[in-house]
Order: structure tokens, then C-alpha cells, then sequence
């Protein structure tokens, strides 16, 4: 039930691009070699070397170098201080205040209509453990790590955090769920598939704040846990990269999203006759986009962090979209995800 946002934020301080060092010869051994070649000669001729053909040196084998070790000193440490940090966090955040002294288990569901927070939670924990994963395979690649072992490495260290954050929950009032263990799997996968396939610049998954209203202090359901009627999720097909995959030049729709929404309305204020689920679609603004056309790049750390922050955050008012409530069976738009009855609790 907890969600994953500090381990997110370790994900995202950890992760460190890696610059491959520069090669080639320097300007003074090049020209010595140039003026040589004016005369006939060579440094192999100097040397009483015969001169190896192109052919002969193309032909030569390269010896394969072996992958880096899997856990090396520095990677062993980074991963382990990531596993303690996680818990303790946690237990700061959360637990230290809201433990019952005893572990217990809860059936949280998934997406259903009576189910916590409508799976909103689990949305939550799918989009936050794909960004967490790829932070951490960025932090594995700069640690020297090859793609597939960063991938690999991300993928366990999410889901094993993951694991002792629920861990945790299972000692306080929400109880431990295996679902909010598998929603941090799918959302690990959805992270190493992307990398994987390199389709990073065509597909992904964000969230993002919408204006929420709920009934004033009077009239509220006593509901349990977090209120998600203020959050969406999406999942977004960015025109930037799909056109070029079709063999079709962008132009200004580049800087365009379609995506499919999800979010639920209610689930802790409003009563449940209105409460709602609503998956979407809308079409939104890239907002990298824009940034890389006013000049950012990601070549500076905060270029990057720009980048990367509008990546994966979607800010209100940069949508417009259509919504269907699972719940009641109706449709609501075009709006920016915000639109529902928070409806009021009447007291006899």
C-alpha cells in the first residue's frame, strides 16, 4: 500500500552518467607521422619493421574482453547501501508512528470497483517502479555495468526493495499485500523491456497532479488510506518516436503525446455512490520536447535533470481528454482529469 517515492529518490540521486574516455592520436604524433609519409617513410621502416597490409591487420583476431564482475567491490556497497537505506527510510516515513506490533497480512485486489482506492495504488506502483528501475539502470551503467547486466541489476534491486517496503507495511495499520509486490515486478518489466527494445523515445509512463475537490470537513466518508483523486497515470506514445519508426518525419507533431489515462475519484471522502474509475485517453504536450527545441540538452547535469524531471511528471493543464467511469457507466471530458462529484455524506 505504501508507495515506492523513497525509494524513487534514491533511484534518481544514485544514478550518475558515465563519459567513455577519448581515443585516438594526439596532434604532436600525428603530424610527426604525416611529415614521414611526405618522405616515403614510416615509423615500422625507422624501426627495421616490415609494415603490416590493412588486410593483414583486419585479419588479425581481437581478443573478446570479458564482461565487467557482476558485483565488484563498488557495486556490492551501492546495491547494499540502497537495501539498508530503503527500510529505514520506510520506518522514518511511515512506521515509526503506525506499527501494531504484530505482522498481518491484507487482499487488496487490483482494479475493481470495491477494491483500495479503485487501483489507483497499484497504478501508482507499477508507474513508480518503472521509473525507479530506470534509475537504477543508469546507476549500474555508470558504474561500469554492461546494458544487460544494468538491467538485470535494476530489476532485482526494485523488486527487492519493493519486497522490504511491503515488509514493513506488514507491521503497520495497511497490512502486507503481494499484489503492491507485483505491481512493482510489472513496473520493473515494463522499465526493462523499454531499455531493452530502445524504444525509450516512443513509449513510457508518467504521473502527474490534478485539481482535486473534495466535500468539506462536515460531510466526508471516513475512509481509510491515501485519497489518489488528485493523481493520474498514464501511459504515453510519444510521436517524436513512433513517426520516425513508420518512416514518417514528425515535424511540430513531435512535440505531442497520445496516451490512455488511468485514476480513480473518491475513494476516501466521498461516499460510494461517488466514487468512480476512469480510464481515458487524451492528448497531451511533450514537454521535453520543447526544451530540446529551446536548446537543453542533456549533456549538462542540469539539462538532465530538467529532461528528466518533464519526462516522467505530467503537469496540469498539458492534457485534454476523454475519461470513462467504470463505476457509473458514464463519460466525462473533454477535460484535464480533474472532472467528478465529490458528493456529500448526510448525517440523520
Amino acid at each position: 500500500m505504501r508507495r515506492l517515492g523513497p525509494l524513487l529518490v534514491v533511484a534518481a540521486v544514485s544514478a550518475r552518467a558515465a563519459a567513455p574516455p577519448g581515443s585516438g592520436l594526439g596532434p604532436p604524433e600525428a603530424a610527426f607521422s604525416e611529415k614521414l609519409h611526405r618522405f616515403g617513410l614510416s615509423k615500422e621502416s625507422l624501426a627495421g619493421e616490415a609494415p603490416e597490409s590493412a588486410a593483414a591487420v583486419a585479419a588479425t583476431p581481437q581478443a573478446a574482453l570479458p564482461p565487467p564482475k557482476l558485483f565488484d567491490r563498488k557495486t556490492t556497497l551501492v546495491t547494499a547501501g540502497i537495501l539498508v537505506a530503503t527500510p529505514i527510510v520506510g520506518y522514518l516515513t511511515w512506521w515509526n508512528n503506525d506499527t501494531n506490533g504484530r505482522f498481518v497480512t491484507t487482499d487488496e485486489g487490483w482494479f475493481g470497483e470495491d477494491t483500495y482506492a479503485g487501483g489507483a495504488d497499484k497504478a501508482s506502483h507499477i508507474t513508480l517502479g518503472y521509473m525507479a528501475t530506470l534509475g537504477f539502470q543508469a546507476m549500474y551503467r555508470a558504474l561500469g555495468k554492461t546494458p544487460g547486466q544494468s538491467r538485470g541489476l535494476a530489476f532485482g534491486l526494485t523488486a527487492v526493495a519493493g519486497t522490504l517496503v511491503e515488509l514493513g507495511d506488514g507491521f503497520s495499520k495497511y497490512g502486507f499485500a503481494w499484489e503492491d509486490i507485483a505491481a512493482n515486478v510489472i513496473g520493473a518489466g515494463i522499465a526493462t523491456a523499454v531499455d531493452a527494445f530502445g524504444v525509450k523515445d516512443t513509449v513510457g509512463l508518467r504521473f502527474g497532479l490534478v485539481p482535486n475537490t473534495i466535500p468539506p470537513p462536515c460531510c466526508r466518508y471516513p475512509g481509510f488510506g491515501s485519497d489518489y483523486s488528485g493523481e493520474i497515470y498514464t501511459l504515453d506514445l510519444k510521436l517524436a518516436g513512433f513517426l520516425p519508426r513508420l518512416g514518417a518525419a514528425p515535424g511540430a507533431a513531435r512535440f505531442f503525446l497520445l496516451s490512455a489515462t488511468y485514476g480513480s475519484k473518491g475513494y476516501r471522502h466521498s461516499p460510494p455512490e461517488n466514487r468512480e474509475r476512469q480510464v481515458g485517453f487524451e492528448v497531451g504536450l511533450n514537454l521535453p520536447e520543447f526544451l530540446r527545441a529551446a536548446g537543453v540538452r542533456d549533456t549538462t547535469w542540469w539539462g538532465k535533470t530538467l529532461l528528466v524531471f518533464f519526462t516522467y511528471f505530467r503537469f496540469p493543464y498539458t492534457a485534454l481528454g476523454w475519461r470513462y467511469d467504470l463505476n457509473q457507466g458514464r463519460w466525462r471530458g473533454p477535460d484535464t482529469g480533474q472532472s467528478y462529484d465529490p458528493g456529500l455524506v448526510i448525517y440523520d
